[in-house]
């Protein structure tokens, strides 16, 4: 396909401005149509980035004749119902994780776009930023022997002093409301979990989690704190401070572990790092907000050490991000890439690298973690079933 690629967009928050540098900088890609049921923000931001038309109505936008993709960056309840119109009104779909709030949500919506004959593509940046990809190239060319273990480590998220936001946290409460997140009495881990699996997965070669066990932790009554300055999170009651989990492959397993000021518990390093721990070797790498990766005193973005060689170190300098202090370009060429490798699956009639399936399976997973953590139990991933839901 060499046409033109015509875009809309609909729920226009952070995701969306992250999104739409992508489509700008495709030769291919043109966003024709933006949607935002605030008139005034989806005004601003159409006249803001030189867009032709301005719907409020998704129900309008979706049966806009001239549209090839819609680009669909709403909060999490309107995902899957939104996914389903547009597949049904023959568009193909980018959908912002998480993909849904349960599994049945998810694969009515990803039968819909199977029926329909569409692309699907699930925006699970972390398997698009360019660390992970380099890390996973080293994996499959044999860099550390098999990959048998995933170390992940959550530290805060510390944000920009000039950066390039139009939303604040008021506009991001859903978040905090259990049915409208998903994610019940734990917002912030359904909301978050999803990226942490998909990379669990994605750096073990695609090996899926066969059972997940997650460590609560109560907040101890001290004060309330907050997280990144533009989300609406505080101090939760139950926090999920550790997960842990094993493959399908019995050799294998992870751990997950968050310590930063929103769970009051303190990390050096910034952001999301993953180890991963293979038969002759190790992959440091970092991740959305990653800072503090060091060798002989340098800072880098990937560490590759090998059992009776030299360590090698990559650095990926695409510009730093435009929200997080932090040189790994998340909400930058991460979501650039995604949005490239969408456009190009269309061109080419290729399959997309993450698609509606794999946000399903996310999901479950970051179901059985929630339902681990109520539980004090390990669960597997087979266990929750299509119409569990972690809200009542």
């Amino acid at each position: 396909m060499d046409a033109e690629i015509c875009v809309g967009v609909v729920g226009l928050g952070l995701a969306a401005t992250a999104h739409i540098r992508g489509y700008l900088s495709h030769p291919q890609a043109r966003v024709l149509a933006v949607c935002d049921n605030d008139g005034g923000r989806a005004a601003a931001f159409g006249e803001q980035h030189g867009i032709e038309r301005v719907y409020t109505s998704y129900a309008e936008l979706v049966t806009d004749g001239d549209l090839h993709v819609i680009d669909i960056a709403t909060p999490t309840f309107l995902h899957a119902e939104m996914t389903a119109l547009a597949a049904e009104a023959g568009k193909h779909i980018h959908c912002e994780k998480p993909f849904c709030r349960s599994v049945a949500e998810g694969m009515a919506a990803v039968q819909a776009a199977k029926k329909a004959g569409v692309k699907l593509l699930v925006g699970e940046t972390y398997v698009f930023l360019s660390s992970h990809m380099k890390a996973r190239e080293l994996i499959e060319d044999g860099a550390i022997g098999r990959p048998l273990q995933i170390r992940q480590r959550h530290g805060a998220w510390h944000r920009r002093a000039q950066h390039e936001l139009h939303i604040d946290a008021a506009a991001r409460a859903w978040r905090l409301d259990g049915a409208k997140s998903g994610g019940g009495r734990y917002p912030w881990i359904f909301d978050h979990a999803v990226h942490f699996f998909a990379t669990a997965e994605y750096l073990m070669g695609d090996t899926q989690i066969d059972e997940v066990y997650a460590v609560a932790a109560s907040a101890g009554g001290g004060p309330s704190r907050g997280g990144a300055e533009h989300d609406p999170y505080r101090t939760a009651e139950v926090d999920i401070p550790i997960i842990t989990w094993r493959y399908a492959d019995p050799e294998r397993q992870g751990v997950w572990m968050r310590a930063e000021r929103l769970n009051g518990k303190y990390d050096f390093m910034h952001g999301f790092s993953t180890t991963v721990v293979g038969e002759t070797g190790i992959i440091e790498v970092l991740g959305e907000g990653g800072h503090n990766l060091l060798w002989q005193g340098e800072q880098q973005h990937l560490v590759l050490h090998r059992e009776g060689q030299e360590t090698a170190c990559f650095r990926f300098d695409e510009g730093g991000d435009r929200v997080w202090a932090s040189e790994i370009s998340y909400y930058g060429m991460g979501h650039v890439n995604q949005v490239h490798h969408l456009i190009e699956a269309i061109r080419q009639n290729s399959l997309v690298r993450y698609g509606g399936e794999d946000g399903v399976r996310a999901v479950r997973c970051t179901l059985a973690a929630i339902r681990s953590a109520q539980e004090g139990r390990p669960v597997p991933v087979a266990e929750v079933e299509e119409s569990y839901k972690a809200y009542e």
